[in-house]
């Protein structure tokens, strides 16, 4: 009898050590083949202080607290967020990234990091301006990625309901 239980006991073993394994080489598949951003710039054509991609950010969408929300994402990413404001020019539909020196991997790396394609990239090169990238944030804002990680975090939160006769 004690042998029977020291193999089922073994065969436990292996099985929960190989679902371990398993789990550790998806997690390092994942970390190699994901394309991460990266917040410090690859070339300086401004010939800007520092290494880290300069962001501002700018609100078009008519709701309060969204420049705010993403200058403490781009933050958290790495980047150097310089400041926020409204867009002057009203409200726009969809979210863009604008270009400000010429460069256009900066540019690229601000748009990986909050899920924009690169076809809301566009250059608008300012010499007057000191900072690599404008993030605009459209009436779009709930598809790109600050506000789509707390959509599924709220969509995980589960109340449940207590009968009343056990309260």
């Amino acid at each position: 009898m004690t042998t029977r239980f020291n193999n089922w006991l073994l065969n436990v073993g292996i099985v929960l050590s190989l679902a371990v394994a398993v789990t550790l080489f998806y997690a390092f598949f994942i970390r190699v083949t994901t394309v991460a951003p990266d917040p410090h710039r690859f070339d300086n054509p401004g010939n800007l202080l520092g290494d880290i991609i300069q962001v501002n950010i700018l609100n078009a969408t008519g709701e309060n607290g969204l420049a705010q929300q993403m200058m403490e994402y781009l933050r958290n990413e790495g980047f150097d967020v310089l400041g926020t404001d409204n867009y002057p020019d009203g409200i726009l539909e969809k979210s863009v990234i604008l270009d400000r020196i010429g460069n256009l991997d900066a540019a690229q790396q601000v748009a990986l990091s909050i899920g924009l394609p690169a076809s809301a990239i566009s250059q608008d090169v300012r010499p007057e301006y000191f900072f690599d990238a404008t993030v605009v944030i459209g009436k779009d804002f709930k598809e790109i990625r600050p506000w789509r990680i707390n959509d599924v975090e709220d969509s995980l939160d589960v109340e449940v309901a207590i009968p009343d006769s056990i309260q």
